[in-house]
């Protein structure tokens, strides 16, 4: 491992081109880039207003960022807690392996544990078997009686009425 001096910043609104690329990254690397739909505006709307919706974390190498990580805050009613969700994580491949991913997990870790939250959680694509171990190692269990359940746009508009 690459002994290099990480920087985790949380993201603010001259990064919005940035974010914008790292998502855009992060959907090429899962396989999606036709399902990405994220505009500077829309992030800007969500990410930059007064109550913003969601956060991001970017981990810098020097002057430039390398990697991102996109959170909000949850519930769970099991523990009357609230807690992380890890929407996005994603590093540059030429800085995987190098501890860009742990800094921002651990970033995202004393976040969680500073606004009491009982658990973090997220998902992984099944056949991320690199970010499967990641994660792994990291203390991450994989559960294996939970899926997850998807409504898009049309599906929430048919069960709302329209």
């Amino acid at each position: 491992m690459a002994n290099l001096d990480i920087k985790v910043r949380e993201a603010e609104l001259v990064d919005l081109e940035l974010i914008l690329a790292f998502i855009s990254q992060k959907s090429e690397f899962d396989g999606v880039p036709h399902l990405l739909q994220a505009t500077a505006d829309k992030l800007k709307q969500t990410l930059f207003v007064e109550s913003p919706l969601v956060r991001v974390l970017l981990a810098e190498v020097g002057d430039t960022a390398v990697g991102f990580a996109m959170f909000y805050a949850s519930y769970s009613s099991l523990l009357a807690q609230p807690c992380l969700w890890l929407d996005d994580l994603f590093v540059q491949s030429h800085f995987r392996g190098m501890g860009v991913g742990t800094a921002l997990l651990k970033s995202l870790a004393k976040i969680a544990e500073s606004t009491n939250c009982g658990r973090m959680e997220w998902t992984v694509n099944t056949g991320n078997a690199p970010g499967i171990a990641f994660y792994q190692k990291q203390g991450a269990r994989l559960l294996q009686n939970i899926r997850v359940c998807r409504m898009d746009g049309d599906g929430i508009g048919l069960l709302a009425g329209k």
